[in-house]
């Protein structure tokens, strides 16, 4: 599948031209200097950093926190039941066909279609926040997931076959490689593809993405796929560790239970697993509210593939604020009309490749620092550059999160407007079902000042909690509270430089 994947998306690579897929336009004069700003927000993460020294130098490496069962209410019962489920998973369903009905179908223009806010608005940008602030609400109303569920039932009353799917074994070489690719592939449609909003090429894409994902599914297995090569199933899998809820299955036999459904979590109970869900008894269920980021604690060590694919992940919305810059600009204004749209994919292949080589650094540094503090690796479970990688990767998930945020809040409130009418006129062919067709976005329901305030909060935020989920990570792999400090100034050097650099990109459309 990967060999197929990688020559497809250099074709298309190869004959697209340059475009932006968003933006901001309204202008904020910053109350202070943006310097002021900038220099603030590193202080207030260091600051962070010697509170969090000062107040958690506890020894306790578990990964145990509190949590509440919201099943015990009645009301979370009812939201929780069977039919509710049903009909959210068939609103997906419905949703899916829509936009490839109006895609193929319905009106070209990306203005009176409904297909280009539901993939662009609707699906990456809301579906993600709603895993960041809820839970991982993509594995509940997946309609890929549900309809091959669905055929699956026929085939087992029709056929009397217990699985639809070969349920050959995953390859271990593989691991997440086919959703680094698939990222890839669709960060560059999303920002560099000039046809990129035409509803019929989404829906060819869509079509096509449904034919990869099902075939996938059967010959591996529906879950095994969706969690190792689905690029969408791990992105908000991974925002959903973050969020406040989670599904919980208790079980004494995890091994057993989690080695037929490749769940997300090694170790404890499965979270989020969703095959485990399916299976699991009605007693085995929690639905906990749960303080937030502890999800990434979860896993000790991660793939390097997954490495990879959190880095893609922030280095790519990263680019996506850097198009809007002075500085890209006069990098275009300098080059050669023929010649931009290989300007800008050499920028997004090598932004990526940065943020690999600089992290690879400071986690080498990181290993120097412990090195200073304790010399008895014998406990460390990270002992070279590349484990340590891995092992803190996930401590960088808050800040991909709070870019994402603060990057595409505007983007949401304001063109998600555009909803309103075309839910009465999905195909662009006049009609106006539930009267709501002549609705205009209004463009100031978010003002630049009040985005830029949330930016600058999401943002230090987000390092923040990276920096006490960093600290967290370190005693467990180093075994050594001093260890752990003297392993992690490198680390908030680079997340306050990052800090810096997040909230000068975000600030260019309001002092450019």
């Amino acid at each position: 599948m990967c060999l197929f994947v990688l020559p497809s998306c250099f074709v298309i690579w190869s004959f697209s031209e340059v475009t932006r897929a968003h933006g901001f336009g309204q202008r904020y004069d910053l109350p202070v200097p943006l310097i002021i700003w900038v220099l603030g927000a590193g202080a207030t993460i260091i600051l962070s950093f010697v509170l969090t020294a000062a107040f958690a130098r506890g020894r306790d490496a578990s990964i145990s926190y509190s949590r509440v069962n919201l099943l015990q209410w009645r009301v979370f019962r009812f939201v929780s039941h069977a039919s509710i489920l049903f009909l959210i998973r068939t609103v997906g369903v419905m949703t899916l066909i829509m936009s490839i009905v109006a895609g193929f179908w319905g009106d070209p223009d990306p203005y009176q279609n409904l297909t280009p806010v539901l993939v662009w608005v609707i699906w990456w940008v809301g579906i993600a926040y709603g895993c960041v602030l809820v839970g991982d609400l993509w594995s509940l109303i997946n309609p890929f997931r549900t309809l091959y569920i669905f055929f699956e039932y026929l085939i087992k009353k029709w056929l009397r076959v217990k699985y639809l799917s070969c349920k050959y074994p995953y390859p271990e070489a593989l691991k997440m490689w086919p959703a680094v690719v698939g990222l890839v592939g669709f960060f560059w449609s999303e920002l560099l593809w000039s046809e990129g909003s035409r509803p019929f090429n989404l829906a060819i894409v869509i079509t096509l993405y449904s034919c990869v994902t099902w075939i996938g599914m059967f010959v591996y297995g529906r879950e095994t796929w969706l969690q190792n090569a689905d690029p969408f199933s791990v992105v908000f899998g991974i925002f959903s560790r973050f969020a406040p809820l989670e599904i919980r299955v208790r079980t004494n036999d995890l091994e057993r239970h989690c080695a037929v459904h490749n769940c997300r979590y090694k170790s404890g109970d499965c979270i989020n697993g969703y095959g485990c869900l399916i299976s699991g008894d009605s007693y085995q269920l929690e639905w906990n509210l749960r303080p937030p980021a502890v999800g990434l604690l979860q896993e000790i060590r991660v793939p390097v593939s997954m490495m990879v694919f959190v880095l893609i992940l922030l280095a790519s919305v990263t680019f996506d604020g850097f198009l809007d810059t002075s500085l890209w600009i006069k990098i275009l204004d300098r080059t050669m009309g023929q010649e931009i749209f290989l300007v800008a994919n050499l920028a997004l292949l090598l932004f990526p490749m940065f943020f690999c080589v600089i992290y690879l650094l400071f986690c080498r540094l990181v290993l120097f620092g412990a090195g200073l503090a304790s010399q008895d690796m014998s406990k460390w479970r990270a002992k070279n550059s590349l484990e340590v990688a891995c092992a803190f990767i996930l401590t960088l998930v808050p800040i991909v999160i709070a870019y994402h945020l603060a990057h595409y809040l505007s983007f949401l409130l304001i063109t998600g407007q555009y909803l309103v009418s075309l839910a009465s006129d999905p195909l662009g062919l006049g009609w106006n079902i539930f009267g709501t067709a002549g609705y205009q976005p209004n463009i100031s329901v978010l003002s630049a000042r009040t985005n830029w305030y949330v930016a600058t909060i999401s943002v230090i935020c987000g390092h923040a909690f990276s920096v006490y989920i960093a600290h967290r990570t370190a005693i467990r792999v180093f075994h050594d509270v001093q260890a752990a400090l003297y392993s992690q100034i490198p680390m908030i050097v680079l997340m306050a430089l990052y800090t810096m650099l997040s909230l000068w990109i975000l600030a260019q459309p309001m002092v450019v």
